[in-house]
């Protein structure tokens, strides 16, 4: 049975499934109480018949929510993690592009392990908190923090894009600098979300709350005003700077980019593999800038309309209001999904270190539950340089490829080539071929 009170259906106040021994007792009883702006005798209870709320507490509507973000949390931490995986395991890839990249790569992990757990379960599926006070406020803050920490990597990235492209002369950033730029990020992102700390408590803003003795986690301002400015400044920094900036550097970027022509002599193939990449480029800071706004548009809306209309019983109390925080919010999550591909699958180092990972991972896996009865060609690394019988110091090839024969228990193993930097040693073993019995 559901409290006949509009007002109950705001936002912040929708009426929740009653866990409470109070409210199981006196889910029938009435109060001569005021229900928000209602003054009148009231059946009181826990539960909803309502067709709307009845919707949103279903099955069906759990099942959507339950698999659209358990995607999200899959796909962000595996493709993210994978990212820091391949820069932290590979020398040549600790660049000052990729330092950036990395520290996107953490605050989007960052911003799926507090942002989507704890906002579906909270909002969508129990619809109180039932996380305590303290992680209130932690998981607020975490939250304000990993999504700024995002918006000023997106932020330092274009603008190092933009130095390197457009002033090729002058000295790159360094890696030290670098590192002090995304400690000064991680810093402003967290001065930035300090007063979500502060404000961020619990709060039972209705009776119903009250008898149920369920709790919301909220921002709780002295001041109203002081509520608004600070959403304005939030949206500022998070949203249309960023934007702003991703707008500006790249459109200059694609200007001088498309803009310049290759020195020397026109070549047919040297011109075709340059104008492939201009459109590569272009392409990528189109899809950035794209997939920017179409995420985060539609949240920042929807919490400024909703900052604006707070006090209004009308439009908090409209019955959708809760399926656009549902969609705006997931969009906006869905973010962390697609960094990874945007700046990194395009990129074909990070493609093969990819490739790598994934390949290690799956040999890992084979080995522990057993190989199947399979030919299969794995590449792996050997020592880069050896030193021969003289004492001299000669390179080898970095890639053996073996032929598995699992039925015969043996493994064939070729080395492709061997590149000696003495020309005192002769290259001997190119085609040099080795059994070695296959560990299981």
């Amino acid at each position: 049975m559901a409290v006949s009170n509009d007002s109950e259906n705001s936002f912040n106040g929708h009426p929740r499934l009653c866990e409470s021994h109070i409210c199981q007792q006196n889910g029938n009883i009435t109060f001569n109480e005021t229900f928000d702006n209602f003054s009148r005798f009231l059946p009181f209870s826990c539960s909803s018949t309502k067709e709307s709320e009845i919707f949103f507490t279903s099955f069906t509507f759990h099942f959507c929510v339950y698999f659209m973000y358990s995607v999200i949390f899959v796909i962000a931490l595996f493709g993210n993690g994978l990212v820091c995986y391949v820069i932290s395991n590979s020398p040549q890839m600790k660049t000052v592009t990729n330092f950036f990249i990395a520290n996107l790569a953490i605050g989007d992990i960052m911003m799926t392990i507090f942002c989507v757990p704890f906002s579906f379960v909270s909002m969508l599926v129990l619809r109180y908190w039932p996380f305590g006070g303290v992680m209130c406020k932690v998981v607020n803050f975490s939250q304000a923090v990993s999504v700024l920490v995002s918006a000023y990597t997106l932020l330092a990235i274009s603008v190092d894009r933009y130095i390197v492209i457009t002033q090729p002369l002058k000295p790159r950033l360094g890696k030290t600098a670098a590192k002090l730029v995304i400690s000064g990020v991680w810093i402003g992102a967290m001065i930035t979300a300090t007063p979500i700390f502060v404000v961020s408590r619990l709060q039972r803003p209705s009776l119903w709350h009250e008898v149920c003795e369920l709790d919301i986690c909220s921002e709780i301002w002295l001041d109203h005003k002081q509520s608004e400015r600070y959403t304005c400044a939030l949206l500022t920094l998070q949203f249309l700077l960023p934007l702003t900036a991703l707008v500006c550097t790249y459109t200059r970027i694609a200007y001088v980019v498309w803009g310049v022509r290759p020195p020397g002599e026109a070549e047919v193939n040297r011109d075709s593999r340059i104008q492939h990449s201009k459109r590569k480029m272009i392409k990528m800071m189109v899809t950035v800038v794209t997939v920017f706004t179409i995420c985060w548009l539609p949240l920042n809306v929807f919490l400024m309309l909703w900052s604006a209309h707070e006090n209004d019983d009308e439009w908090t109390a409209w019955q959708g209001m809760p399926y656009v925080w549902f969609a705006s919010h997931w969009l906006a999550m869905s973010h962390c999904c697609y960094n990874p591909v945007i700046y990194c699958y395009m990129n074909s180092r990070y493609r093969r270190g990819f490739q790598q990972a994934l390949r290690t991972l799956f040999c890992r896996y084979k080995k522990s539950v057993g190989c199947p009865n399979h030919r299969s060609s794995v590449c792996e690394a050997v020592p880069m340089s050896e030193l021969n019988a003289n004492g001299r110091l000669y390179r080898q090839g970095t890639c053996v490829c073996r032929q598995r024969n699992i039925g015969s228990g043996k493994t064939t193993t070729s080395i492709k080539h061997t590149i000696s930097l003495n020309p005192n040693v002769t290259t001997r073993n190119a085609s040099l071929t080795a059994h070695s019995r296959l560990f299981n």
